[in-house]
């Protein structure tokens, strides 16, 4: 699904499709906590207080994103096919 980044004044936001809402169990004015990975480009929305945790540990982060820093131009490439 495709979603696009609108503008709210000062700032942006994503819609959250009513399907994940629904399935999720979220209402409106429920808190969430957004957690991102701008190397990754990659956003968790999961609510505030949640004991979730994501299952990628630190070492496995610091892995893949040497891993992605020494394989750049290969990944790039790659993506373009």
């Amino acid at each position: 699904m495709t979603q696009k980044i609108i503008k709210v004044g000062n700032s942006f936001a994503v819609t959250i499709p009513k399907s994940f809402v629904n399935e999720a169990g979220f209402k409106s004015g429920d808190e969430v906590i957004v957690e991102s990975d701008k190397d990754l480009k990659l956003m968790v929305v999961k609510p505030a207080g949640s004991p979730i945790q994501t299952k990628i540990t630190p070492e496995f982060k610091a892995w893949l994103d040497d891993f992605n820093k020494k394989n750049k131009k290969a990944l790039q490439e790659l993506a373009k096919l």
